[in-house]
């Protein structure tokens, strides 16, 4: 199962159309592109090694919360929708509105629904990814403490640069059915580096390579 379905197939979507006021059908409809979308600024943050700094803190914050279990459906109760909104805004910033018409547009919900659905998202996707790449049993073991042990260092920055958007590139290459993921477990960040160095002999903006048909832009 891939990284998509298995964040889809954990979210109650009845009860989640219960608290939006909205039909489960069209949740449904929502929900992968605004996954994928969270995963493309999540991405294309990562691209530089402040914003992957940034986000491997985030990530570390969001490894103990339980929200998504093995084979459990997201308890939705533990979802701080306060916290989904500041990192829905470090992620799209001022094209927040801007993402949801998009979306909105492509799928054929409103975009109000788009926009109330993304905050709820968000700290689900963080929880996940943190689970998969700092959990003991991960194949990417310890590459938070890689990051965060190196990006913020002048010196080692070079060395841990571009590990975390490597590996999150090939995560959401695996999403879309691009190329830019490997055949092998996106969150080895063994082949890391060489994804992110692909992503940027094409222009280094993995958004707009790879989201180009989801968001419409060029």
């Amino acid at each position: 199962m891939s990284i998509l379905n298995d964040i889809l197939a954990a979210l109650p979507i009845d009860q989640l159309a219960r608290e939006l006021g909205e039909e489960p059908a069209a949740v449904e409809k929502a929900a992968a592109p605004a996954v994928t979308s969270i995963l493309g600024g999540l991405t294309q943050n990562a691209q530089n090694p402040d914003g992957e700094l940034s986000l491997a803190e985030a990530l570390q914050q969001h490894q103990d919360k339980d929200l998504v279990g093995a084979d459990q459906p997201v308890k939705l109760e533990a979802v701080d929708t306060n916290d989904g909104e500041k990192i829905i805004g470090h992620v799209f910033g001022n094209q927040t509105e801007g993402v949801a018409q998009a979306l909105s547009a492509q799928v054929g919900v409103s975009a109000l629904l788009v926009q109330k659905l993304l905050p709820i998202l968000a700290p689900i996707v963080l929880n996940y990814l943190a689970k998969q790449l700092g959990g003991s049993n991960s194949a990417a073991g310890n590459i938070l403490g890689q990051v965060l042990g190196g990006a913020g260092q002048q010196a080692g920055a070079g060395a841990n640069s571009g590990v975390l958007g490597g590996v999150l590139s090939q995560v959401l290459g695996s999403v879309l059915g691009g190329n830019a993921a490997p055949a092998n477990n996106p969150f080895d960040p063994a082949t890391a580096q060489q994804t992110t160095q692909q992503a940027q002999s094409n222009g280094g903006d993995i958004v707009s390579q790879i989201l180009g048909g989801l968001l419409g832009k060029k």
